[in-house]
């Protein structure tokens, strides 16, 4: 491939806002479509499988393959790219939930800005190599987690994911405070090390890096859905120092919390 080629042929590249009642009946597309959620939630089933978005993350549906989509609990904002991969191989990105990687979130800021207002006619330019920048940079984290180590025994795949799922409730049952690795771990029975290859094998992030997302999820649903002022909401999150609580929500998402709240949720507009 030479430097001037491109990777991929954009068939459609847009963003929207929805509300609770929307709703895509099944259809399918004759190349990939990408659907990235930016705020709210998406269940989507591929081919009879169902698979539930959160805000930052997206799933790759391979050409052909039967889709529908629905609402998931709130009113979701969300990009869409149907494209063909012409000279990119995302197999392994395909029908998995993906979480986008931190250093990419300016660049979808950037994207959904170009989308939302194009500033001229260079502006399809911008968003095709904006797509291009994510898709390839969310490809290097799936192929980067599947190169960390020996992989997970198959014979054990069900036990491993459970030890993450018993993880994964007890730092949501403890959100409130401060926990360290070493804690989760003992709570799970198993050791500091093996806690954190299980927890990159199956998410892609560290311990710790998961539960500071959990934090992130209940203060973005306490800033909407009640009446707490910031500085409560950050103790309960367990993030007592409310200029800490800032810095870590507005690297997460680029907006204050406070901002966030008063745009109802809409931190991408």
């Amino acid at each position: 491939m030479t430097a001037n080629s491109f990777p991929i042929r954009i068939d459609s590249l847009f963003y929207r806002e929805a509300g609770l009642a929307y709703h895509t009946g099944a259809h399918e597309h004759r190349v990939h479509q990408w659907i990235f959620c930016l705020h709210g939630g998406l269940t989507i089933a591929v081919n009879g499988s169902f698979h539930e978005l959160h805000p930052e993350e997206s799933l790759l549906i391979p050409p052909k393959a039967q889709r529908e989509t629905w609402c998931r609990q709130k009113a979701p904002g969300y990009l869409v790219c149907i494209f063909d991969a012409q000279a990119l191989d995302l197999t392994p990105m395909l029908t998995q939930v993906l979480k986008m990687p931190s250093e990419l979130r300016e660049d979808l800021h950037a994207l959904v800005a170009e989308l939302r207002q194009p500033q001229g006619a260079e502006s399809p330019f911008l968003t095709s190599a904006l797509t291009v920048r994510l898709l390839i940079g969310h490809l290097r984290q799936v192929l980067a987690g599947t190169a960390q180590g020996p992989a997970l025994s198959s014979l054990n795949a069900m036990r491993h994911q459970e030890v993450v799922d018993l993880a994964e409730t007890f730092m949501r049952a403890n959100l409130h405070r401060q926990l360290l690795r070493s804690e989760i771990a003992r709570a799970v029975n198993v050791s500091e090390p093996h806690l954190a290859r299980l927890f990159r094998a199956a998410t892609g992030k560290t311990v710790l890096q998961r539960l500071t997302d959990m934090r992130i999820v209940s203060a973005k649903a306490l800033l909407l859905e009640s009446t707490l002022s910031v500085t409560q909401i950050a103790g309960e999150v367990g993030l007592s120092s409310f200029s800490h609580f800032t810095r870590i929500f507005k690297r997460a998402l680029g907006v204050a919390p406070s901002d966030y709240r008063r745009s109802g949720g809409k931190s991408w507009a």
